[in-house]
Protein backbone atom coordinates (compact mmCIF):
# COMPACT_ATOMS: atom_id res chain seq x y z
CA UNK A 1 0.00 0.00 0.00
CA UNK A 2 2.80 2.45 0.92
CA UNK A 3 4.66 1.54 -2.25
CA UNK A 4 1.61 2.31 -4.42
CA UNK A 5 1.06 5.63 -2.61
CA UNK A 6 4.69 6.68 -3.15
CA UNK A 7 4.57 5.72 -6.84
CA UNK A 8 1.29 7.66 -7.20
CA UNK A 9 2.84 10.74 -5.57
CA UNK A 10 5.92 10.54 -7.80
CA UNK A 11 3.82 10.19 -10.94
CA UNK A 12 1.57 13.10 -9.89
CA UNK A 13 4.62 15.27 -9.21
CA UNK A 14 6.13 14.41 -12.60
CA UNK A 15 2.83 15.17 -14.31
CA UNK A 16 2.53 18.58 -12.62
CA UNK A 17 6.11 19.62 -13.42
CA UNK A 18 6.06 18.08 -16.89
CA UNK A 19 2.97 20.07 -17.93
CA UNK A 20 4.09 23.36 -16.42
CA UNK A 21 5.35 26.26 -18.49
CA UNK A 22 8.91 27.43 -18.67
CA UNK A 23 10.28 30.97 -18.47
CA UNK A 24 12.13 30.42 -21.76
CA UNK A 25 10.56 32.63 -24.44
CA UNK A 26 11.18 30.51 -27.51
CA UNK A 27 8.10 31.69 -29.39
CA UNK A 28 7.70 34.75 -31.58
CA UNK A 29 5.03 36.10 -29.26
CA UNK A 30 5.64 38.55 -26.46
CA UNK A 31 3.49 39.20 -23.40
CA UNK A 32 1.78 41.92 -25.46
CA UNK A 33 0.57 39.46 -28.11
CA UNK A 34 1.80 38.35 -31.52
CA UNK A 35 4.79 39.98 -33.15
CA UNK A 36 3.72 42.89 -35.35
CA UNK A 37 6.96 44.31 -36.76
CA UNK A 38 10.28 43.16 -38.20
CA UNK A 39 13.54 44.95 -39.06
CA UNK A 40 15.68 43.26 -41.71
CA UNK A 41 18.06 43.49 -44.70
CA UNK A 42 20.05 46.54 -43.59
CA UNK A 43 22.34 46.30 -46.62
CA UNK A 44 19.64 46.47 -49.29
CA UNK A 45 18.32 49.50 -51.16
CA UNK A 46 15.05 49.31 -53.06
CA UNK A 47 13.30 51.48 -55.64
CA UNK A 48 9.73 51.91 -56.85
CA UNK A 49 10.56 49.55 -59.74
CA UNK A 50 11.39 46.82 -57.21
CA UNK A 51 8.03 47.33 -55.50
CA UNK A 52 6.21 47.03 -58.83
CA UNK A 53 8.21 43.92 -59.74
CA UNK A 54 7.19 42.35 -56.40
CA UNK A 55 3.55 42.73 -57.39
CA UNK A 56 2.23 45.90 -55.75
CA UNK A 57 -0.79 46.89 -57.87
CA UNK A 58 -3.04 49.94 -58.08
CA UNK A 59 -0.23 52.17 -56.88
CA UNK A 60 -1.10 55.66 -55.73
CA UNK A 61 1.67 58.05 -54.66
CA UNK A 62 1.38 60.52 -51.79
CA UNK A 63 3.13 63.68 -50.68
CA UNK A 64 6.11 63.12 -48.44
CA UNK A 65 5.85 66.54 -46.80
CA UNK A 66 2.34 66.14 -45.34
CA UNK A 67 1.95 67.52 -41.83
CA UNK A 68 -0.36 66.67 -38.97
CA UNK A 69 -3.17 69.23 -39.02
CA UNK A 70 -3.26 69.44 -35.21
CA UNK A 71 0.44 69.62 -34.38
CA UNK A 72 2.03 70.86 -37.60
CA UNK A 73 4.61 68.04 -37.31
CA UNK A 74 5.64 66.04 -40.40
CA UNK A 75 3.73 62.76 -40.70
CA UNK A 76 6.51 60.91 -42.52
CA UNK A 77 9.74 62.81 -41.72
CA UNK A 78 12.59 61.99 -44.09
CA UNK A 79 10.53 59.87 -46.49
CA UNK A 80 11.56 60.35 -50.13
CA UNK A 81 8.54 58.61 -51.68
CA UNK A 82 5.29 57.06 -50.42
CA UNK A 83 3.17 54.60 -52.37
CA UNK A 84 -0.04 52.80 -51.50
CA UNK A 85 -1.30 49.76 -53.35
CA UNK A 86 -2.50 46.23 -52.87
CA UNK A 87 -0.59 42.97 -52.95
CA UNK A 88 -2.11 39.56 -53.59
CA UNK A 89 -0.34 37.16 -51.26
CA UNK A 90 -1.15 33.69 -49.93
CA UNK A 91 -3.72 35.15 -47.49
CA UNK A 92 -5.47 37.16 -50.21
CA UNK A 93 -5.16 40.79 -51.33
CA UNK A 94 -3.94 43.23 -48.69
CA UNK A 95 -3.37 46.98 -48.73
CA UNK A 96 0.30 47.87 -48.41
CA UNK A 97 1.90 51.26 -47.96
CA UNK A 98 5.60 51.61 -48.77
CA UNK A 99 7.67 54.55 -47.52
CA UNK A 100 11.11 55.00 -49.03
CA UNK A 101 14.10 56.55 -47.25
CA UNK A 102 17.65 57.35 -48.34
CA UNK A 103 19.08 54.47 -46.28
CA UNK A 104 18.19 51.66 -43.92
CA UNK A 105 19.42 53.73 -40.99
CA UNK A 106 17.10 56.62 -41.93
CA UNK A 107 14.22 54.17 -42.32
CA UNK A 108 14.84 52.99 -38.75
CA UNK A 109 15.63 56.39 -37.22
CA UNK A 110 12.97 58.43 -39.00
CA UNK A 111 10.40 55.86 -40.11
CA UNK A 112 9.87 53.53 -37.17
CA UNK A 113 8.12 55.98 -34.83
CA UNK A 114 5.57 57.11 -37.47
CA UNK A 115 4.97 53.45 -38.38
CA UNK A 116 4.27 52.65 -34.73
CA UNK A 117 1.74 55.49 -34.57
CA UNK A 118 -0.40 54.07 -37.39
CA UNK A 119 0.01 50.38 -36.55
CA UNK A 120 -2.46 48.76 -34.21
CA UNK A 121 -1.15 45.74 -32.33
CA UNK A 122 -2.81 42.53 -33.57
CA UNK A 123 -4.60 41.99 -30.26
CA UNK A 124 -6.41 45.32 -30.81
CA UNK A 125 -7.58 44.52 -34.36
CA UNK A 126 -11.09 43.27 -33.85
CA UNK A 127 -14.24 43.92 -35.81
CA UNK A 128 -14.44 46.85 -38.16
CA UNK A 129 -13.22 49.57 -35.83
CA UNK A 130 -10.97 52.12 -37.48
CA UNK A 131 -7.44 52.93 -36.42
CA UNK A 132 -5.57 56.15 -37.01
CA UNK A 133 -3.93 56.05 -40.42
CA UNK A 134 -2.13 58.54 -42.59
CA UNK A 135 -5.44 59.31 -44.29
CA UNK A 136 -6.30 61.28 -41.17
CA UNK A 137 -3.31 63.52 -41.94
CA UNK A 138 -3.89 63.69 -45.68
CA UNK A 139 -1.60 60.83 -46.76
CA UNK A 140 -2.09 57.10 -47.28
CA UNK A 141 -4.84 54.73 -46.35
CA UNK A 142 -8.56 55.05 -46.08
CA UNK A 143 -9.79 55.22 -42.49
CA UNK A 144 -11.32 51.73 -42.55
CA UNK A 145 -8.08 49.94 -43.46
CA UNK A 146 -6.11 48.67 -40.51
CA UNK A 147 -2.33 48.46 -40.38
CA UNK A 148 -1.67 45.40 -38.27
CA UNK A 149 2.05 45.17 -38.92
CA UNK A 150 5.06 46.79 -40.48
CA UNK A 151 8.52 45.86 -41.61
CA UNK A 152 11.62 47.95 -42.07
CA UNK A 153 13.29 46.23 -44.98
CA UNK A 154 16.38 47.91 -46.39
CA UNK A 155 15.52 51.55 -47.06
CA UNK A 156 11.74 50.97 -46.87
CA UNK A 157 9.12 51.02 -44.17
CA UNK A 158 6.31 48.70 -45.30
CA UNK A 159 2.94 49.02 -43.56
CA UNK A 160 0.57 46.10 -44.04
CA UNK A 161 -3.12 45.57 -43.59
CA UNK A 162 -4.15 43.42 -40.65
CA UNK A 163 -0.90 41.51 -39.98
CA UNK A 164 2.88 41.35 -40.24
CA UNK A 165 2.66 38.23 -42.43
CA UNK A 166 1.33 40.33 -45.33
CA UNK A 167 4.57 42.38 -45.16
CA UNK A 168 6.71 39.27 -45.05
CA UNK A 169 4.89 37.76 -48.04
CA UNK A 170 5.48 40.99 -50.00
CA UNK A 171 9.17 41.15 -49.00
CA UNK A 172 9.64 37.58 -50.20
CA UNK A 173 8.69 38.72 -53.72
CA UNK A 174 11.13 41.66 -53.83
CA UNK A 175 14.12 41.24 -56.18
Amino acid sequence: MKKELIIGLILSTLLVFGCGSSDDDSSAQSDDGPKYFEIMNAGKTYSMDDVKTAGLKGIKNFKTDAVDKKTGEPITPGATDIALGFFKGPSGPKDIEVRFYNSHQEAVDLGQAPAELVTDKPSNLVGNSSVSTLADGGVGMKGSTKFGGYAINGNMVILCERELQACLDFIEKLP
